[in-house]
């Protein structure tokens, strides 16, 4: 579901596909290599793998995916990346990370080890999901006892932010990098850098003009609702280690997923993008693709790229400064508007 949902915003197996492609063609007669850096189900190589069967293929994470008759092309090696990239510095045309932030150690060192890990000409993307929006392009409310029209959603995903800084993991460090974006990094070519957000509506509620633009918002909608009513199964670790009581917990499964099968809230998933080359061969391709590049339609914008680093780090800075003192208080204080069982759904 994951991947359906993310290549139907990207219009690819990536937000960059027609650099990828041009980066992996294998007309000039060298091998091509694909990395993919905490790769979960295993599903995002694989369909890489198939797509692109000329390319070798390598998926690494903690624990080996069950994937029953994978490509020829592609294999899976059991590493913790957080120990190092070393043994694959300068071989890969290809480095994709994806939805990994939350379980790395060192941030600053992950981007630096997976940037050595690409040939000359190499394509770098990583891939990262942050608060839900409003349609204004601010953080959307989440519940509190004093706010009991915000989203539930939205609460429990500052909890777990609590929770990731609780082990370490300050998730300001992910979010300054992000903001920053690649285009100082001295590996890459500052040219082909560039930062991307997509925003598909959570639910069925958005709406487009275009009988096909329509079909497919409605479709992203169903897509994103059913992720995270599938992701919401799987908060417990987090929020326990967010030190917030036990007994607050239970309330939020049912009530989570009442306002998302109800479509209660006009909010937006946030999926940011970076990505660029490594200085050598350089590929010239259109910066506009199918997945909707700074289109708007339904009254939102589904996705806009950016090539100034200036603007990109506006459009980031400003999200963040936006959060209210609920917010930050979810994020910063365990003992925060602690719930009783009152608060469960009216199911």
């Amino acid at each position: 579901m994951q991947s359906e949902m993310l290549s139907m915003c990207f219009g690819g197996l990536t937000p960059c596909h027609e650099l990828v492609e041009s980066v992996l063609d294998p007309s000039d007669g060298s091998e091509k290599r694909v990395l993919d850096l905490g790769s979960g189900s295993g599903i995002w190589y694989v369909e890489m793998a198939k797509k692109f069967p000329h390319a070798e293929v390598l998926g690494v994470d903690l624990v080996s995916p069950r994937l029953e008759n994978p490509p020829r092309n592609c294999r899976f090696e059991v590493h913790d990346i957080n120990d190092g990239l070393s043994k694959f510095y300068g071989t890969f045309d290809v480095v994709h990370a994806r939805f990994i932030d939350s379980g790395l150690k060192d941030h600053h060192k992950f981007m630096l080890d997976a940037e050595r890990c690409l040939k000359p000409g190499g394509v770098f993307v990583v891939i990262c999901a942050s608060h839900l929006l409003t349609e204004d392009d601010t953080p959307y409310p989440p519940f509190t006892q004093a706010n009991p029209q915000g989203s539930w959603f939205q609460r429990i995903f500052f909890v777990m932010e609590r929770g990731l800084k609780n082990q370490g993991n300050n998730m300001d460090i992910s979010e300054g990098i992000f903001c920053e974006g690649l285009w100082n990094h001295k590996l890459l070519d500052r040219t082909s850098c560039r930062g991307a957000i997509f925003t598909p509506p959570i639910g069925l509620w958005a709406s487009a003009s275009d009988s096909h633009k329509n079909a497919t918002i409605k479709k992203l909608g169903e897509l994103w609702r059913n992720n995270l009513m599938t992701v919401n199964r799987h908060f417990e670790k987090g929020f326990l280690n967010a030190k917030r009581p036990a007994e607050e917990y239970p309330l939020y499964g049912p009530n989570i997923d009442e306002e998302l099968l109800q479509d209660r809230h006009r909010s937006l998933m946030q999926v940011r993008a970076l990505w660029g080359q490594s200085h050598g061969k350089n590929y010239k391709v259109s910066e506009t693709f199918e997945g909707g590049a700074s289109s708007s339609e339904g009254g939102f914008t589904l996705a806009t790229i950016y090539s100034d680093q200036v603007q990109w780090g506006n459009r980031l800075s400003s999200y963040r400064a936006n959060f209210t003192p609920e917010m930050k208080a979810l994020i910063n204080d365990s003992s925060f508007d602690v719930l009783k069982h009152h608060y469960e759904a009216e199911l």
